[in-house]
């Protein structure tokens, strides 16, 4: 807790008072995220929302409006505005955002993140619209719907990009890069229909135009992953918030009692956001659904190794594969020693645990590309892709090695702790396929099989090499 304090009062602060110099760009200052970036710090880092780090951020605020001369009265006010609204936005974030909503990995979080950019901008507005009416001599209405009406812009813009961020984007993004580019052409054309519908809004002016990246926006959250459409749309956004600052978007001067054309233009930006914000989480949640169902079906519950029907279709392609290449690959067919004794003896529960157990031994042991599945009852197979004769010996032998070290937690039939399980041991059968003429893996699983009885006969817990 000591380091998150310090944290919270040093870094937190310096970072905010970067964001907050945007009060110094004059027509920028339309768009001031310092507010919506300390609330999703802290959201993210919950740990980080220490008392230090609430009178850090103080401080930033204060810096921040000293350092262009403002008078400290507003100075103070405006302060206790901002943490005010980041305040109640904490609090609230607290109560109506899950785990998997605060992640935003669940359909129905985005209604809850709109709560809170609501409850946060409104906060804030009750006390800044006083100091724009005490202070600086504005009405209070219009001072409370221009404080209300930006805050919860640039929350709905900033906050969902915050909440679905990976834990280290950098790191991330450093071993991506040095994976090398992965990118299609196909997969760079959302990105450029959206570059063009925004130099059309330029080009074309008027309220309307507001609205035409939106169907670029949707190709992205169909084609992207969560984060980068919201950094997408959020880039989109405070683009054309710009572009309207500086002149770039045109729009006509209306005013409809306390609105005007920018604070509608800065509003109905937001809420064009929350549309392919929203298509971005479902399709993200739909498509995480659907990973998890693949790996339920594809994979046995028990051990978390590939069932018998999809080891049999991965390591047939990769067998294949290999076999086109020319190269030698070893399929090991192992059985736990005596486990009918371990079921009679500790019971099914235990059984299970041993099993667990074994597979992640055998798992932990494997090198990278080797596949391992569950054929069933207490048979496992491996498939080990480019290893010759020798390399496979050696493999199964530090297969059986491992196992033979396991110690596996054991119960009574009470419930009780009782001593681990030790002592166990696995017989392997090992087949190579020639790359010169390489078997199919049925054949090659059916030698290994048979080795594997040999293993069996002459004494259990050791390798035997298909004649």
């Amino acid at each position: 807790m000591r380091d998150f304090a310090w944290a919270g009062a040093i870094v937190l602060p310096c970072a905010l008072f970067a964001v907050l110099a945007t009060r110094m760009l004059g027509p920028l200052a339309l768009f001031w995220p310092a507010n919506a970036v300390l609330l999703g710090m802290l959201l993210r880092h919950p740990g980080r929302a220490t008392p230090a780090a609430w009178l850090g951020a103080l401080a930033a605020y204060l810096a921040a409006d000293l350092a262009v001369g403002t008078a400290w009265l507003p100075t103070v006010w405006l302060a206790l505005a901002n943490l005010a609204g980041v305040g109640t936005g904490y609090l609230v974030a607290g109560r109506v955002l899950t785990d998997g909503a605060r992640r935003l990995d669940q359909p129905r979080a985005m209604p809850s993140v709109l709560v809170v950019c609501l409850a946060s901008a409104a906060a804030e507005a009750l006390i800044g619209g006083a100091a724009g009416a005490v202070v600086f001599g504005r009405g209070f209405v219009a001072s409370l719907l221009d404080w209300f009406n930006g805050q919860l812009a640039v929350a709905i813009i900033l906050l969902p990009p915050f909440l679905a961020a990976p834990r280290r984007p950098l790191r991330l993004l450093l071993e991506r890069l040095r994976a090398g580019p992965r990118c299609r052409r196909e997969d760079l054309l959302p990105v450029a229909a959206l570059a063009l519908s925004l130099a059309c809004a330029v080009v074309l002016g008027g309220p309307g135009v507001l609205a035409l990246p939106v169907p670029a926006l949707i190709w992205c959250a169909l084609r992207y992953p969560v984060f980068p459409t919201l950094v997408l749309t959020a880039s989109i956004s405070v683009v054309q918030l710009f572009a309207i600052a500086v002149g770039l978007l045109r729009l006509p001067d209306s005013n409809f009692l306390y609105i005007n054309s920018v604070m509608s233009a800065r509003l109905g930006i937001a809420l064009v956001a929350l549309g392919p914000m929203a298509v971005a989480i479902v399709n993200g949640a739909r498509n995480d659904l659907l990973r998890r169902l693949d790996h339920l079906a594809r994979h046995d519950h028990l051990t978390g190794v590939l069932r018998r029907g999809a080891f049999f279709e991965r390591a047939g392609a990769i067998l294949a594969e290999l076999a086109a290449a020319g190269r030698p690959a070893a399929v090991l067919m192992i059985d736990i020693d005596h486990f009918k004794q371990i079921n009679d003896r500790f019971g099914h529960a235990q059984g299970d645990r041993v099993l667990a157990a074994v597979a992640a031994g055998l798992q932990a042991g494997l090198r990278e590309g080797a596949i391992l599945g569950r054929l069933g009852g207490e048979e496992f197979a491996v498939l080990l892709p480019a290893a010759g004769a020798s390399e496979a010996w050696l493999a199964a032998e530090r297969l059986r090695l491992r196992v033979a070290a396991l110690s596996v937690p054991a119960e009574d039939g009470a419930g009780g702790s009782v001593p681990p399980l030790s002592g166990m041991s696995v017989s392997l059968g090992l087949a190579v396929a020639d790359a010169d003429r390489p078997p199919s893996l049925e054949a090659l699983l059916a030698q290994a099989d048979a080795a594997l009885y040999a293993a069996k006969a002459a004494g259990r817990n050791r390798v035997e090499r298909a004649a």
